[in-house]
């Protein structure tokens, strides 16, 4: 869970200008080092509420304003599934 975005995709529909304060591609590399199976973020209320990481890992933007203006039937929430470890 992160406040800001590791990919470009989720702050898309945000001005581009302001991209730098909302994210950074640095955060990417750690995250795809490591087996993570989703990214959560929020801070972008007006850009995409899914992307992925170069590796494929789901990230998902949890904005509140942005969940509510996707998904207007919805509770502004999102429940993630994430597989449980072999044991």
């Amino acid at each position: 869970m992160l406040h800001y975005a590791p990919i470009a995709a989720t702050v898309a529909g945000e001005p581009p200008e302001i991209f730098p304060f909302l994210g950074t591609s640095r955060l990417e590399e750690p995250l795809t080092r490591y087996p993570v199976h989703a990214v959560i973020h929020g801070h972008a209320h007006k850009g995409a509420p899914e992307g992925a990481l170069s590796n494929g890992t789901p990230v998902f933007n949890v904005a509140v304003p942005l969940l509510r203006e996707h998904y207007p039937d919805r509770p502004p929430y999102r429940i993630i599934e994430v597989p449980l470890p072999d044991a």
